[in-house]
């Protein structure tokens, strides 16, 4: 090569590294996964990821993930990059990442504040975020594709983003969708390092059914806000995956069938009055009023984590006080007040009972869910009505250590209801299976992500025998 050519490729690079030096970074140009390490100075080690996309809505989100923390899908409120410096901002907390993009958006110098703290962070561009290897993950496909999809809860135009299998071939095939328990729910389901849902869709789509997966509103790809969302508002979601399947090439829309675990199974029942489908399989759904399940609740977590008799007596008295307050009280103001009111009249023993077994600041009995109107509407709903109308195939599971949805009163609650002559229901506890239907040793939520099994195999088989019964 020639002197002068050397000379202008050496001005043309120079030029174009100019040219990316100076530009405007953009979210296009950083989108993908980030990853860096975070150290708290005399406290952990800690993997912080940064994820950045396109909502299905065309929007762009985020998600941060506390990896070494088993925190993977946490709800981001805001994402926005201005002259080079990117922010993301948790929803609801008082978290966020904001730090400065090189010149290649190779690389971003960020700061991780929590509240009045900040920690130093150097985020590196990654192929994907790493995750914990569950043996029962598929980690290829195998007669299926899969594909990312996006459809409108016409409604209010929420925009739901979820993941397709499809049976090899271009015949149509029965349809599942899977619904998710309570919580800001990823499509996968995911807890831990297990991913519930990809199991299942992988394991029936081997099988000959088209699965459809989603987030929840608000939640990772899905537009909307889920910390506003209602009941009533996942039921329609619901029933826009619904419609989705039946309007699609590949799907024969006479046999779709609804599988809701725990909360997604009361959203199931319900979401089967707006549009019709033919089967419906409840993974420890509640047979019961909401109300009820929570007080049983309230005494079986506990009770599995080593709570005496008498600690769960004074925990349902507490609960019984603090869940008829929520349902008398209208103003979401004074729910807020009275339940601050409640915990500070815990006097004596009543009040180290509840301190130990019972958060203010998470679940059904702090003041977050008190003030919440999703909650206060919640709280006054009951499968019991949904399943005395249904009409069609029902497979009703639970697993005998069930902490969260007891067993016994929830399935034969769900029997007793499907009174129906044209509903058709079998049912099974399984001995020795906890709330995500894993083997399990008590039963407490804490056992969770000890366990290296995602869904038990038995389970898997009588599903599978149910569904070739029903809807081959």
């Amino acid at each position: 090569m020639s002197t002068l050519m050397k000379q202008f490729g050496f001005m043309l690079a120079m030029a174009l590294f100019s040219k990316l030096s100076f530009a405007t970074v953009t979210l296009e140009n950083i989108k993908g996964s980030w990853l860096g390490t975070m150290n708290i100075p005399e406290g952990p080690t800690l993997r912080i990821g940064v994820e950045v996309f396109k909502k299905a809505d065309n929007h762009w989100g985020g998600n941060i993930a506390s990896l070494d923390q088993g925190a993977r899908y946490m709800l981001v409120s805001d994402i926005s990059i201005d002259k080079g410096i990117f922010i993301l901002q948790m929803a609801n907390a008082p978290v966020s990442v904001v730090g400065k993009v090189d010149d290649t958006a190779s690389s971003i110098m960020a700061k991780f504040k929590q509240g009045d703290s900040e920690f130093d962070i150097i985020l590196h561009k990654v192929d994907e975020l790493p995750d914990i290897n569950r043996k029962q993950t598929p980690t290829k496909l195998e007669g299926y594709s899969e594909q990312e999809v996006a459809y409108r809860n016409s409604t209010d135009g929420t925009w739901l983003s979820g993941t397709l299998t499809l049976p090899q071939g271009t015949n149509k095939h029965p349809a599942i969708m899977l619904v998710s328990g309570s919580g800001p729910n990823h499509r996968d389901s995911y807890h831990a390092g297990h991913r519930t849902f990809k199991v299942l869709a992988d394991h029936f789509s081997k099988q000959g059914y088209v699965v459809l997966r989603s987030d929840k509103r608000g939640v990772y790809k899905s537009s909307g806000n889920f910390e506003d969302a209602s009941l009533n508002n996942l039921v329609l979601d619901t029933q826009s995956a619904i419609q989705f399947l039946k309007s699609h090439k590949r799907v024969d829309s006479n046999n779709v069938i609804l599988i809701g675990h725990s909360e997604g199974s009361l959203v199931s029942i319900m979401a089967s009055e707006k549009e019709s489908v033919q089967g419906i399989i409840s993974l420890a759904g509640p047979g019961m009023s909401v109300l009820d399940i929570l007080l049983l609740q309230d005494q079986t977590e506990p009770a599995a984590k080593g709570a005496t008799k008498a600690e769960t007596d004074v925990l349902l008295q507490f609960s019984k006080r603090f869940y008829q307050m929520v349902l008398n009280t209208p103003s979401s103001i004074e729910r807020k007040q009275n339940a601050v009111n409640l915990y500070d009249s815990l006097k004596g023993k009543d009040a180290e009972v509840v301190a130990k077994w019972v958060s203010k600041q998470n679940g059904t009995l702090s003041i977050g869910s008190a003030e919440s109107d999703a909650f206060y509407q919640f709280l006054q709903q009951s499968p019991i009505p949904y399943w005395n109308r249904f009409s069609g195939h029902a497979l009703i599971l639970n697993g005998d250590k069930d902490s969260q949805v007891p067993a016994k009163q929830n399935v034969q609650g769900i029997v007793d209801a499907a009174t129906n002559k044209n509903s058709d229901v079998e049912s099974r506890i399984f001995k020795g299976l906890n709330h995500l239907f894993q083997t399990a040793k008590t039963g407490s939520v804490d056992e969770y992500r000890e366990i290296e099994e995602t869904i038990n195999e038995e389970v898997l088989l009588v599903i599978s025998k149910w569904l070739k019964r029903n809807f081959s």
